[in-house]
């Protein structure tokens, strides 16, 4: 079916055309669930804490690719749908190309700043002997990685969501197959799992580049442009939400991790390393249908379509929320199997990632609703409000929940931390939503 951000769309359509996007935000979130099972497998538990305790760094600067690439194709879309495609097509070279340059230099501090961060993070002198090489060596492949997600959502613009799916399954099976040989075959330990990650980032950043370099049947393609600071700034406040709910996982995960190493050991890290990969596995759903929302709301609200937009806004929510129940009862009756398949060679830790997971699965049932409300709004160039929804759900309040419960229920409250976040999240972004209607239903 040859889908359009024209078209009207019906819970179908919108699941068909949100299935490639949905595939290709599980199957990347593979790629760290490939490394850690080959890590915590062949390398150790310590490895597999290092991982869990240094990748939060690493994705936290990475992200930044995601500010680009949802706020880029919001303003993109919007410009699109008011039938200024040459104007579409200067910003989309011009945030790529800045996307780029920014990753470099990033990649500099990175490396450099590595050592001061992991200790900053708690990390044990035995967690970085394996940490360090790790995290350097990813570091190299960052600037790819940032352009790989600016792409991740600008290809759902371009109307080539399948292209994005394509390169996920390419990067998963070459992520399995250098893993294997790097840590199972050629015993390069946590370098092999660098290696091989950065390996399968480049197939997500280089082979875009070069699709829109050359003709093609999108609507997209690179042509000259020039630096223009205003667009970049609006691309950026307007993506800065993604980016902050992103990065906000990232500061939550060192939170989690310093409180984890506080009350139950390095065996809590890696337990909560089982629950942050099926995590990130089961909120590919919820992700994917927010990336299709920021473009599809983009390219109507250009195109002053309010009937359609109240209708995305309502076909939205429904899906989101029965995709929710659906990963609750999935994740409470699979969790016995999933923590037996990363850490069963070690039953202490396997009961505990059980138990985790357990409690966690509570967060599903509500995180699909918040995280489209906030992409909604980015889709309408509302990224003040789109921000404060991200934060107040992804930071604040799980920030109070990890410090605030364990001091009143012991460990119990970091696994249920999120979940207590994402209820009271519930109403605040319903609020905004009604307070703003005036902004996708035109006359209140």
């Amino acid at each position: 079916m040859n889908i359009k951000l024209s078209d009207h769309f019906t819970y179908k359509k919108l699941l068909l055309f949100a299935a490639p996007t949905i595939g290709t935000v599980m199957i990347a979130i593979t790629y760290d669930a490939i490394d850690g099972y080959f890590v915590s497998n062949y390398i150790g538990k310590t490895a597999f804490a290092a991982v869990n305790l240094i990748y939060p760094f690493q994705l936290l600067l990475s992200i930044v690719g995601y500010m680009f690439g949802t706020g880029g194709s919001a303003l993109i879309a919007s410009e699109l749908g008011n039938a200024q495609t040459e104007r579409a097509n200067q910003l989309f070279t011009m945030i790529i190309r800045t996307a780029l340059y920014v990753g470099v230099a990033l990649a500099v501090l990175g490396i450099i700043f590595l050592p001061d961060i992991a200790c900053l993070l708690g990390a044990t002198p035995d967690i970085m002997v394996y940490g360090l090489p790790y995290g350097r060596v990813l570091f190299l492949f960052l600037p790819i990685m940032i352009v790989g997600y600016a792409f991740q959502s600008i290809l759902i613009t371009a109307e080539k969501p399948h292209l994005g799916l394509y390169l996920s399954i390419a990067n998963m099976l070459s992520n399995l197959i250098f893993d294997y040989l790097f840590i199972a075959v050629f015993d390069w330990g946590m370098v092999g799992a660098a290696v091989a990650t950065g390996i399968g980032a480049c197939l997500n950043g280089v082979i875009p580049w070069i699709y829109f370099s050359r003709p093609n049947s999108s609507t997209l393609h690179f042509q000259p442009y020039k630096l223009e600071i205003k667009p970049l700034l609006a691309v950026c406040s307007n993506g800065l939400s993604e980016m902050v709910d992103d990065m906000s996982y990232s500061l939550i995960f060192v939170f989690y991790n310093i409180q984890l190493l506080r009350f139950l050991g390095e065996d809590g890290v890696a337990a909560f390393g089982v629950v942050v990969f099926i995590e990130g596995v089961f909120a590919s759903v919820f992700t994917g249908l927010a990336l299709e929302a920021n473009s599809l709301v983009g390219y109507h609200f250009g195109a002053r379509n309010y009937e359609e937009l109240k209708s995305l806004l309502k076909k939205g929510i429904v899906l989101n929320l029965a995709f929710g129940l659906l990963m609750f009862f999935l994740a409470r009756c699979l969790a016995a199997y999933i923590a037996e398949l990363y850490v069963g060679y070690d039953l202490e830790v396997c009961a505990l990632a059980e138990h985790a997971l357990y409690l966690f699965a509570f967060a599903f049932v509500f995180q699909g609703f918040n995280v489209y409300a906030s992409a909604y709004f980015t889709g309408l160039n509302n990224g003040k409000i789109s921000g404060i929804i991200a934060l107040m759900r992804s930071f604040v309040i799980q920030t109070i929940a990890i410090f605030g419960l364990p001091l009143l229920i012991g460990a119990e409250g970091l696994w249920i931390s999120q979940a207590a976040a994402e209820v009271i999240s519930v109403f605040i972004a319903a609020a905004l939503l009604f307070k703003y209607r005036r902004d996708y239903c035109g006359k209140v």
